[in-house]
């Protein structure tokens, strides 16, 4: 195995989770489609933090996207045991009813005894500017169309989503509507995705709405369990 533990999605739920998995000696893959937006915040934050997350560690009131991000970045790479890296997970690699791991868009296939979801708005996304629509889950960010299609394969059900960004910074307000796992999908206290053995759901994608104290607090209580 190339991890113990590999999440895909590194935002606040993922990249709390492996911070507070490899603080405990996890070996940790947190992948993510593009190291810019690692812990990356669509406004900015605001106490109260969860106590001893990475967001009270680098966050302050007020603090906007870039600082917040590049700050975290710099823990999430110092990190002893966390592999933080650059890649597009394309499908989940199975043997049987039992996931152990993903393959990638780009072709190298990581294995991991347990693989979480960690995706956030960024199941079968559409993005709405204007009279403009393209299929992001953010602003310059790309989906998971092939993932998204072999889950609905497998089972899975998934709900309608909705939000929506206000504009600021210069960049424009927006809408997305996504999907997100349907509620009978996922066990909350054991993180389980029910249909295969080795998966986990964390975070937007299985909540499907949450502050970002929220999400940094459900990827500590991932670590605990």
């Amino acid at each position: 195995m190339d991890y113990e533990v590999l999440i895909i999605g590194a935002g606040f739920a993922g990249s709390e989770a492996a911070y507070a998995l490899a603080q405990k000696g996890v070996r940790v893959g947190l992948m993510t489609q593009s190291l810019d937006t690692v812990f990356l915040p669509f406004t900015a934050v605001a106490r109260p933090f969860p106590p001893g997350s990475l967001l009270e560690q680098v966050g302050e009131d007020g603090l906007k996207g870039w600082e917040l991000h590049r700050r975290a970045k710099y823990r999430l790479e110092a990190q002893p045991n966390i592999h933080l890296y650059q890649s597009s997970a394309s499908r989940l690699l199975l043997e049987g009813s039992v996931v152990v791991g993903v393959e990638t868009w780009e072709g190298p296939r990581k294995r991991a005894a347990k693989t979480v979801l960690a995706l956030g708005s960024f199941l079968n996304p559409q993005l709405h500017i204007g009279s403009v629509t393209e299929t992001a889950g953010r602003l310059s960010e790309v989906a998971y169309p092939e993932l998204y299609q072999q889950l609905l394969e497998l089972g899975f059900a998934f709900v309608p989503q909705q939000a929506e960004v206000p504009a600021q910074g210069g960049s424009p307000g927006y809408r997305v509507t996504y999907c997100t796992f349907a509620p009978e999908e996922w066990e909350p206290q054991t993180f389980r995705l029910r249909r295969l053995e080795g998966l986990y759901g964390l975070g937007l994608c299985v909540l499907g709405t949450g502050t970002y104290a929220q999400m940094s607090r459900e990827g500590m209580r991932l670590a605990t369990r």
